[in-house]
C-alpha cells in the first residue's frame, strides 16, 4: 500500500514539474512573440478642440503587426509623463492581434492648455517617459493560456 502511495506521489510531482516547465517555456515564447510585435503610426484625428479653455482631444491610431505564429490578446494600462506631471493616461482595452496578422489600436489623448504649452517647447523633448503595463495572453502549443506582463518603460527603452 505504501509503495502505491509513493508511486502516486512521485507521479503527481512529475506531472506538476512537467506542467510547470511547459508554462515557463510558454511564457518565454509569448514574451518572444511580444518582442517581435511591430507598431506603426497610421493616423490621427482631432476629436474636439476648444480655445477657451485651451484643450484638444485626439485619437491616434497605430497598426500593430504580429509576425509570430501565436495569436496574442493585449491590453495596455499606462500613462505618458513629463517629469512627475501626467500628460495623459493610455488605456487600450483588450484586443486580439492574430498570428501572422495585424490590428489597429486607437489611443485617446486629452491635453489642456498648460500641457499644450509644455509639449510644444522643443527643449522639453527629453523629459517624457512612458509608464505602465502591457499585459499579453497567448496560448502555448495552442492549448495552454499563458499571461505575461511587461513594463512599458522596458519597451520604450528598446525602441
Amino acid at each position: 500500500m505504501q509503495e502505491t502511495n509513493k508511486k502516486i506521489i512521485i507521479g503527481f510531482v512529475g506531472i506538476i514539474f512537467i506542467f510547470g516547465g511547459l508554462y515557463v517555456t510558454g511564457q518565454n515564447q509569448v514574451k518572444e512573440s511580444i518582442n517581435l510585435l511591430e507598431m506603426e503610426y497610421s493616423s490621427f484625428k482631432v476629436d474636439s478642440l476648444s480655445l477657451i479653455p485651451p484643450r484638444i482631444d485626439l485619437t491616434i491610431t497605430y497598426t500593430v503587426v504580429n509576425p509570430s505564429d501565436i495569436p496574442l490578446r493585449i491590453k495596455v494600462d499606462g500613462e505618458i509623463l513629463y517629469g512627475d506631471i501626467v500628460i495623459t493616461p493610455i488605456r487600450i482595452e483588450e484586443r486580439v492581434i492574430p498570428a501572422l496578422g495585424d490590428t489597429e489600436l486607437d489611443m485617446q489623448i486629452s491635453l489642456n492648455g498648460t500641457l499644450l504649452q509644455l509639449i510644444r517647447e522643443p527643449e522639453n523633448e527629453e523629459g517624457y517617459r512612458l509608464e505602465g503595463v502591457l499585459s499579453a495572453t497567448g496560448r502555448y502549443l495552442g492549448l495552454i493560456p499563458v499571461k505575461v506582463n511587461i513594463n512599458l518603460q522596458d519597451i520604450s527603452k528598446e525602441q
